[in-house]
C-alpha cells in the first residue's frame, strides 16, 4: 500500500491551494455569478449603445444629458420610491 493515500472512509484533507481553487471554481459556476456577469455585460452594451446626448424637459427647464445617464437617474428614482412605498412584512409570534 502507498503511504500517500488516506485510509478508506476518512475525508481527504486538501492543501490550502487546492481548496481555494475549488471554492473559486464553484463560485464561478454558481447561477448567481453567471446571471450577474450576463447582466453586467448587457449593461455595458446598453451604455455603449446609448451614448448619444438628448434633451430632457423638466416642467420649465431643459437639460441636456447622455441618454444612459437619464435612464440611470430614472432607475434610481424608481428604486427609492419602491423602497419608500414597500409594504413591511409583519412577523407575528405565535
Amino acid at each position: 500500500m502507498s503511504g500517500d493515500l488516506p485510509p478508506i472512509g476518512t475525508p481527504a484533507v486538501l492543501e490550502p491551494e487546492k481548496r481555494e481553487r475549488g471554492r473559486l471554481a464553484s463560485w464561478v459556476r454558481h447561477p448567481k455569478t453567471i446571471t450577474g456577469t450576463i447582466i453586467l455585460a448587457l449593461t455595458a452594451w446598453f451604455v455603449l449603445a446609448n451614448n448619444d446626448e438628448t434633451r430632457i424637459h423638466f416642467w420649465v427647464v431643459w437639460v441636456s444629458a447622455k441618454l444612459w445617464i437619464a435612464f440611470v437617474i430614472n432607475f434610481a428614482a424608481g428604486l427609492i420610491v419602491g423602497y419608500l412605498l414597500r409594504r413591511r412584512r409583519v412577523i407575528r409570534k405565535r
